[in-house]
């Protein structure tokens, strides 16, 4: 049953001291959630679902005993899931089982955010996106919309351009320097000739590559000090 309480009882499920401690800080970070425990083992934290409501599991895949996925099988329907696993191969089982997100480890801060965003906007029931979030497309001589925030990445098709969310392959009709102009410039960034990225969907990069929606794409040595930027801007 869902509650009126607008903070998300958390819980944590991670085998290792180093990840419960990195996700412990990140969820009292987020003023919507509101931290019910973190542990190590899926005994102890089953143990705690039935005696709190719990909105929001965040969890690892690969754990000893009982795997991540086995363990969201006993969830409620209300309760909602975040992965949060070194493993990108898991990422379409994961949205399969309705997962809210799916995040790399280590998660960077603005990551995690977003994921959080999500679970609050499922939690109130307010799936529906703003106009302003819509990016309007021609796809198969058809319009449509599509919710910006869903989008992974842009990747360049020669005359075309396919939108990657965590569901879909969206092709249309468009060069990558009109998408670029299309797609907010706070949120989206052209890393490289032939790729776009959603920067809240970043799991982690380096000086040649970004690890977004369990792929790695390539990225112009030029532009990480740009995406450093947008993704840790100084005070």
């Amino acid at each position: 049953m869902k509650k009126e309480n607008p903070k998300l009882g958390t819980l944590i499920l991670d085998h290792s001291p180093t990840q419960r401690a990195l996700l412990t800080h990140l969820v009292k970070q987020q003023p919507e959630l509101e931290l019910l425990g973190a542990y190590g083992d899926a005994t102890t934290a089953h143990k705690r679902l039935g005696e709190v409501q719990v909105d929001l599991v965040i969890l690892n895949i690969e754990m000893p005993v009982i795997s991540g996925f086995n363990f969201i099988d006993t969830l409620d329907e209300y309760t909602q899931v975040i992965f949060v696993t070194a493993s990108p191969q898991y990422a379409l089982d994961a949205f399969d089982h309705g997962v809210t997100d799916y995040l790399l480890k280590p998660p960077t801060a603005k990551r995690f955010r977003q994921a959080v965003e999500k679970a609050v906007k499922r939690h109130l029931g307010s799936n529906k996106p703003l106009k302003s979030d819509l990016l309007v497309i021609r796809c198969d001589l058809q319009q449509r919309e599509v919710n910006v925030a869903e989008i992974l990445w842009v990747e360049a098709m020669g005359d075309y351009v396919k939108l990657i969310t965590p569901t879909e392959r969206v092709v249309v009709l468009s060069t990558m320097k009109a998408m670029t102009k299309k797609l907010p410039k706070d949120r989206f960034l052209r890393i490289h000739r032939s790729y776009i990225v959603n920067l809240g969907m970043v799991d982690k990069f380096n000086s040649t590559s970004v690890d977004i929606g369990g792929k790695t794409l390539p990225m112009s040595r030029s532009k990480k000090p740009v995406l450093e930027q947008m993704l840790y801007p100084l005070p």
